[in-house]
């Protein structure tokens, strides 16, 4: 596995799923590019860390520790990702049908 020596956290906000254009390394010194989707950045930042993680490519020991480090404005006083104030209100939490999400790219480089 390459050890995790840059990345870059590129916060894409609330998309409709149908209009999201995704994301990707071409022109930029990252190998390789992981989204995640949720209703909050904690969920979106999470699923993008579970997406590094099963693919197996990249070591991730240490490394959701060094981003809480580097991005400490997406965190609670308890140190935890937030949640808040970012979570969309157009669609209420029983409505199945919503196809807004939040999108949190991570790209790394390894080596």
């Amino acid at each position: 596995m390459k050890k995790i020596i840059d990345y870059d956290i590129v916060d894409r906000g609330i998309e409709g799923s149908q209009y999201f254009q995704g994301c990707g390394t071409s022109f930029t010194k990252f190998d390789a590019c992981y989204t995640g989707c949720g209703s909050n950045p904690a969920e979106a930042i999470d699923d993008a860390l579970e997406q590094i993680a099963m693919c197996g490519e990249h070591e991730i020991e240490g490394f959701e520790e060094q981003m809480k480090e580097d991005y400490p404005q997406y965190l609670t006083s308890d140190g935890d990702w937030s949640p808040t104030p970012y979570a969309h209100a157009e669609c209420s939490e029983e409505d199945d049908e919503c196809e807004l999400y939040y999108y949190v790219s991570i790209r790394v480089k390894g080596e």
